[in-house]
């Protein structure tokens, strides 16, 4: 827990706007002005065909942003927040908030289901008996007041998220932004601004609307409002009036107060705050000043307010029932909620507990002057005791603090990490030099998400935190931000069980209790430890890491889905080798390689680790990709031992040094099949090698060729042992090769296919089942790389870009990275995807993009500088620290008859030629670099014929 000093300093800084520039309303006007511009000067390059709107009917704006427009399928959407503390704000306007199994609001998880946010805007014309009202955000759809919007669209940023709503009358906008000071103290800004478009006042009102959860589960019993409180705050009137006497300006309304309580076990409970602090303001547009506000109350005497004639005159009045809030009713919902007609709540309720479910609702009535516009800011926190609550509750707040606070979140999304990547000169139409690199920034952003996430990024009690999955994305977050990343290694090396087992998923404990794990022994987990830590010392120089002492946990035989720290610790680099000899002992006996298991990374084909005998768990079926990596694997933990651990045993580096020979042995002898004179790599075999899957003939009679074998027989550097085999690797992808990129199998498996377990399930052309699968497509790519077949590989980047415009239907958000494109019109499946943000092809595509297109391969002694021999751009700029040396890599195209590098104005002879990737390449040595100052590697080719 902070201490009370902290929580006082954090909670102070939170809201320091006063001391910022006086913006208020008045700069949330300028800000908006800004952004339609904006939208306007990128639909007028469209329409003049200067630019492209991209897939889902959005587009880049030109200052990185992403403006979205409505769609007919799918949606847009963008995770706020870090170290796994994620608001997410989609496009559609829906909402929801968690930080791991702590979800502060719900999602809404089925089309047309109510949203737990909601803001609402109507009017009506003078002396007229009803509002004619609308949803700000665009959901939930309004029948009635929909037709009056004449112009609605989100723009999304790094910063914040805005929704537009106009109709002839009014410019509704509401703002979201996250102001995160601590992983645990996060704000939610909402500030929403009525802007007045005509010259007479108007009759209008704003209503706000949330139905917080704040508890650590992701569905909603029928119990939980039993220990749910909503309240209006009623003891801060002085507090009140000493904040509205302020200059900052703003008139403050009650705070609501939520709290929960939720048991840990039974002994223990836990109460979880949270609260929703108001402010509005209102200002004349045409002169800037702020105009005075006279907030009155409700007559309950006559049901009626005072009279609303002055133009500081507002109605304010607030209501914890969802029931009353809408109306009353329990039939009525939020689109057919009676104050969208009436323009008030009719009964206002100040607590809510128990005996329904307690919501958040206001709503502001008044008359808005001609040019005028009313702004309502409402501040989100979740305070972490009582303590804090008190703090935030008697802390002062205007409009000022919380633009001062976007201001910060501005200039904190500026702080891009150790990488950059830009390019220059477009020479592909389907990948544009502005839209790539505005796409970058996201991807980072996407890889960072899916590096530090807390679990639960779906409201599902298996998304844990995958071990394989986050390992991966270290790879990636690793160039950016190396501190987070070894931080998130220690985290994954202290789930390891102590005899070197990795766990499929972990969670993080709850309230003090453990979290739930996934034990199935999916037999890769532990390669991608080795390769991740191996890569994190090759790139940062940080031996440091593996002497740290890291924790094991161990099984309960009472329950299997719930693990304990064991007691032991040790360094990672014992856990490492623990790893290692774990996956050494899991090896089919008759040709020595790795057991499949329950499965490997294409964990949908489940079936090949199946026993013929009921008596044993697993049979002897093998898997090839696991073996090629646990390969690689033997290579690269030799190095560190040879390198860093202090006294290295020669039974130890002999021992992985044997491994390796006896799966290079076995790969060649065994995975390899032929037909005449074509050959295939096999993706893997059942029991007692009784059938083959990728073979000639697999057990559904059919020939079938394998993305993953044929890429990590490459990855893994297999290849060198026979490199004839490349022809054989290059004609599987050719047949692997789709409109939308590789495809996992081709053909895919029919359901009833046997003994390829639950992937039959899927249909084809769907998942793992014979679909784009974007993970492994981009293994795929990078193994072209290290063919030297760049310019193939920027066909299949095309192909997987969700940019680029052969993507005509998308069905989620086309500036980050789906998991994959499904293809099977026969089941109307043309390029739609299952998911985006969460996926592994995210840090595999960065990753390539950085170590094999552009040619940037930080090894232990030194940086290979190898860009691919072909490139759809005429230069790009590369930016990365790498240990401890900030280096500038820049590549162009130049008056030269051969390549030429170039180390801080200083040709370097020492360059060797690749025979298989076909480029010239150097190395910079560490020991050659300056850590005082910017390092400039210069590459530069000859022109383009």
């Amino acid at each position: 827990m902070a201490s009370s000093e902290t929580i006082k300093s954090s909670t102070a800084a939170s809201y320091s706007g006063s001391q910022a520039k006086n913006r208020g309303s008045c700069g949330l006007k300028a800000e908006l002005a800004s952004l339609r511009k904006l939208v306007t000067e990128c639909e007028d390059k469209i329409r003049e065909g200067t630019i492209r709107r991209l897939p889902g009917n959005v587009a880049f704006l030109s200052d990185g942003r992403v403006l979205c427009r409505e769609r007919s399928r799918g949606d847009s959407r963008y995770p706020y927040g870090s170290d796994g503390f994620n608001f997410w704000v989609n496009a559609s306007g829906a909402m929801h908030g968690n930080r791991g199994l702590y979800f502060l609001f719900l999602p809404a998880t089925s089309e047309g289901q109510e949203p737990p946010i909601g803001f609402f805007s109507g009017s009506r014309v003078e002396g007229g008996k009803e509002y004619v009202s609308h949803s700000i955000l665009p959901t939930p759809f309004l029948d009635d007041g929909e037709s009056e919007v004449v112009d609605r669209f989100t723009i999304i940023g790094h910063d914040a998220t805005y929704f537009f709503a106009e109709t002839s009358q009014l410019r509704t906008v509401v703002r979201v932004f996250l102001d995160q000071l601590r992983p645990e103290h996060a704000h939610i800004n909402f500030s929403v601004s009525l802007e007045n478009l005509t010259d007479g006042p108007i009759e209008t009102y704003s209503s706000a609307y949330l139905n917080p959860f704040c508890r650590h589960q992701f569905v909603e019993s029928s119990e939980d409002r039993w220990f749910k409180k909503i309240s209006v705050d009623s003891h801060s009137a002085s507090v009140l009036e000493q904040w509205n006497q302020r200059e900052a300006g703003g008139t403050v309304l009650p705070p609501f107060v939520i709290t929960t309580n939720e048991d840990v076990d039974r002994f223990s409970s836990v109460t979880n705050y949270a609260l929703l602090r108001r402010v509005v303001s209102m200002r004349d547009n045409a002169t800037g000043q702020e105009i005075k506000l006279n907030v009155q109350r409700m007559k309950h005497s006559t049901g009626t307010p005072e009279q609303l004639d002055s133009p500081g005159d507002i109605l304010a009045q607030e209501c914890t029932s969802r029931l009353n809030y809408l109306g009353g009713s329990p039939r009525r919902s939020l689109t057919s909620a009676e104050f969208l007609k009436t323009g008030q709540i009719e009964r206002e309720v100040p607590l809510t507990v128990f005996n329904e479910n307690a919501t958040i609702g206001d709503l502001l009535r008044l008359k808005l002057p001609g040019g005028a516009a009313l702004r309502a800011d409402y501040i989100f926190s979740i305070p972490e005791n009582s303590d804090v609550l008190d703090l935030e509750m008697n802390r002062l707040l205007g409009p000022l603090d919380v633009d001062g606070a976007l201001t910060r979140v501005q200039e904190k999304t500026k702080e891009t990490g150790d990488l950059s990547i830009s390019v220059t000169g477009s020479q592909d139409s389907s990948i544009e030099s502005d839209t790539f690199n505005k796409f970058v920034s996201y991807l980072k952003k996407q890889v960072a998400v899916c590096a530090m996430l807390k679990g639960y990024m779906s409201p599902s009690p298996n998304s844990l935190i995958g071990f394989r999955d986050v390992l991966q994305a270290i790879d990636g977050h690793l160039f950016d931000r190396p501190d987070e990343a070894r931080f998130k290694i220690l985290e994954t090396m202290s789930h390891v069980l102590e005899d070197g087992r990795c766990p499929r998923q972990y969670s993080l404990p709850v309230n003090g209790a453990p979290g739930r794990t996934d034990l199935r022994e999916f037999i890769d987990q532990g390669v991608w430890a080795i390769s991740t830590v191996y890569n994190y010392l090759a790139v940062t120089g940080d031996v440091s890491l593996l002497d740290e002492q890291v924790g094991y946990h161990k099984i309960t035989s009472a329950d299997e889905s719930v693990t304990y720290p064991s007691g032991k610790k040790d360094s990672v680099l014992d856990h490492l080798l623990r790893i290692m000899d774990y996956l050494g002992r899991q090896r089919d006996p008759e040709t020595g390689l790795v057991l499949a298991l329950y499965g490997d990374w294409n964990d949908a084909l489940d079936g090949l680790g199946v026993s013929s005998d009921a008596t044993t768990p697993f049979g002897t079926g093998v898997s090839v990709m696991t073996s090629l990596q646990l390969y690689a694997n033997c290579a690269e933990i030799v190095e560190i031992l040879k390198r860093y651990s202090p006294a290295p045993s020669d039974d130890s580096i002999g021992r992985y040094e044997r491994l390796r020979s006896q799966l290079r042995a076995g790969l060649l002898k065994y995975a390899v099949v032929r037909q005449g004179e074509e050959r295939r790599i096999l993706h893997g075999w059942g029991d007692k090698r009784k059938y083959l899957v990728c073979s000639f003939k697999d057990s559904d009679g059919l020939a079938r060729d394998g993305l993953t074998s044929n890429a990590f027989w490459v990855l893994s550097n297999m290849l060198e042992e026979d490199q004839s085999l490349q022809e054989d690797v290059l004609a599987a992808l050719d047949r692997l090769d789709s409109p939308y990129g590789y495809i996992t199998f081709n053909p895919g498996f029919a359901p009833d296919s046997p003994g390829v377990g639950r992937i039959t399930k899927l249909p084809r052309g769907t998942a793992e089942n014979g679909a784009a699968y974007i993970h492994a497509t981009t293994f795929g790519i990078a193994a072209l790389f290290q063919m030297g077949q760049p310019q193939k590989a920027w066909e299949q980047i095309a192909k997987i870009l969700p940019f680029a415009p052969h993507h005509k239907d998308p069905s989620h958000s086309p500036f980050v990275m789906p998991n994959s494109y499904v293809n099977n019109p026969q089941l109307n499946l043309t390029g739609q995807s299952m998911n985006d943000w969460q996926t592994g092809c995210s840090n595999v595509l960065l990753k390539l993009l950085i170590r094999y297109a552009f040619g940037f391969l930080p090894a232990m002694e030194g940086v290979e500088i190898s860009p691919a021999g072909w490139i759809p751009f005429e230069g790009f700029e590369l930016k990365s620290l790498v240990h401890g040396r900030s280096i500038c890599m820049k590549y162009e195209r130049a008056d030269v008859t051969q390549r030429e590098f170039e180390l801080n104005g200083q040709l370097l002879e020492n360059i060797l030629f690749n025979d298989v990737t076909s480029v010239s390449t150097v190395t910079v040595p560490y020991e050659s670099l300056s850590k005082d100052q910017t390092n400039l590697i210069v590459v530069r080719d000859p022109l383009a014929s």
